[in-house]
Order: C-alpha cells, then structure tokens, then sequence
C-alpha cells in the first residue's frame, strides 16, 4: 500500500524525538546522531508528510538535508517520495538538488508571520503586561502558533521588569512546543530579555535549529565551550549553510573568547 501523503497536524509530543525532529529542534537532531539507525524512519517521516505550521516561513529544508548527510541515511526512501504528489515531490526534490549542489538554499522566508492573531499594541507601557500575559495565554490555550512572537517582544521591549513568572513559563513553553518554527527565535530572544534561566542551553541547541535566524543566535550567545566551537566550525565550513550563519559563525571563532554567559541551568 502506498504511504499516505496528507498533511498531518498531530504532532508528537515535543519532549520525543519524532516531535523534536516534526518541529526541526536542535536537540532533535543532536538526538538522531546518537542513533542513526533508529532514527531514519523518523527523518523520512519528516519528507513523507508536511510538518511545517506555515510552508510560507518555516524552514526544514536545510534541517532535513543535514539529517540526511550527518547521518549517512540511504537516499533510495527520498528518491522514492518524487512520485508522489506534487508537495511531497517538491519537499524530496529540494533537498535532493540541496544535497547534490551543496549550495545554500536560495530565497529568505517571508519577513514577518502571514496569518494569525496579533495584539494590536504589542509595544505598550508597563501596566499594559498582564494584558500581554493574558493574549498569550489565550493563544496558548487556543494553540494559536501564529502571534505569540509579537507578543513576546512586545514584553522583552518593556525589559527585565515584565518577566514575570507567568509571561516566561508561557513563553518558555511556546519556545519548547510550537511547531511554528519561524517564531521560535522571537521566543528565546524575549525569554533571554527578560532575564529567563536556561537560555545558554537553549542558545546552544540553537546552533542545530532549522530556522538561520535560531542559528544565529547561537552564534551570538551560546556560551564559549568545546561543543559549542566544534558546532560553530562545522557551520562555518559547511557549504549548504545560509552565508550570513557561516560569516557569523566564523567571525565568532576569529575573535577573542567570549565571556560564558552567567550560569543559568
């Protein structure tokens, strides 16, 4: 019987590898390293069916090729999917062609999220923060992927003082949950703007996301240690990698040590 090609919105719980990999976390990828084998089924899962919240931002296309060559998965599943329907030929494709130029991938995500609801004052005075914790709450019971970003940067723009406990455990949680995956960068920027615990680790698995901007906050702010440098020197040197994450990630390692950042869990 031939696999079924529909998008699926059931995603695995994001605390299991087929949820990490389905959202193209950096621990999901660090995980399927640890076992390849076991693994490979679950990235040719991730080409089989369309996991991304929104085709139009989120990147997987990178993410998938990486798994694919780090991995030393077999091609022969990937180049099977080019005869299936027209998305499921166009996600193989892209990552086949990714793959055989070794080029990085042509035109940015659109700049800004398309759809969804958006506080109309994400920027407000500091009395406006319960009004901000309450809309992501909303959009979190809602899972209302789309706009929480907006929400949280409209908290991180207020500082330090609208970190309360509620507005960083919703955005802590939106940073570990969203399959939107354009806006997980926007969450770990608020939550390190508002002083949240655990941004270092959550920088450095940055360094494996599969969004560039998440990357690039890896290379600004994971903290200077052994694997961090050995990551920032494979994307560095690694063809398929987006220009500016290469520069960045170069121009970190010429320059002098950095500070770790204070000792957060």
């Amino acid at each position: 019987m031939a696999p079924v090609t529909q998008r699926r919105f059931e995603h695995a719980p994001a605390n299991t590898l087929p949820g990490l990999l389905q959202r193209g976390r950096g621990l999901g990828a660090r995980m399927a390293a640890e076992d390849p084998a076991a693994a490979a089924d679950l990235v040719y899962g991730c080409l089989r069916w369309e996991w991304r919240w929104d085709s139009r931002t989120d990147d997987r296309q990178l993410y998938l090729a990486r798994l694919l060559r780090d991995l030393e998965l077999p091609l022969g599943p990937v180049e099977e999917l080019l005869t299936g329907d027209e998305a499921t030929r166009d996600r193989a494709a892209g990552v086949l062609e990714l793959l055989a130029s070794g080029a990085p991938e042509a035109p940015a995500p659109a700049p800004h999220c398309p759809t969804g609801r958006v506080d109309p004052s994400p920027d407000g005075e500091p009395g406006d923060v319960p009004a901000l914790v309450a809309e992501l709450e909303r959009h979190w019971v809602d899972r209302a992927w789309c706009g929480p970003g907006a929400l949280g940067g409209g908290l991180a723009r207020l500082g330090a003082g609208a970190g309360t406990a509620d507005a960083v455990s919703l955005l802590r949680r939106f940073w570990l949950w969203t399959p939107h995956s354009y806006e997980r960068p926007d969450h770990l920027a608020a939550l390190a703007a508002l002083g949240s615990a655990g941004t270092a680790e959550a920088y450095t698995e940055s360094l494996w996301d599969c969004e560039a901007r998440a990357r690039l906050l890896g290379t600004a702010h994971a903290p200077d240690r052994p694997d961090v440098r050995a990551r920032l020197t494979y994307l560095r040197d690694d063809p398929m990698e987006r220009p500016e994450v290469r520069e960045a990630a170069g121009t970190r390692l010429a320059g002098p040590a950095w500070a770790p950042l204070p000792a957060d869990g």
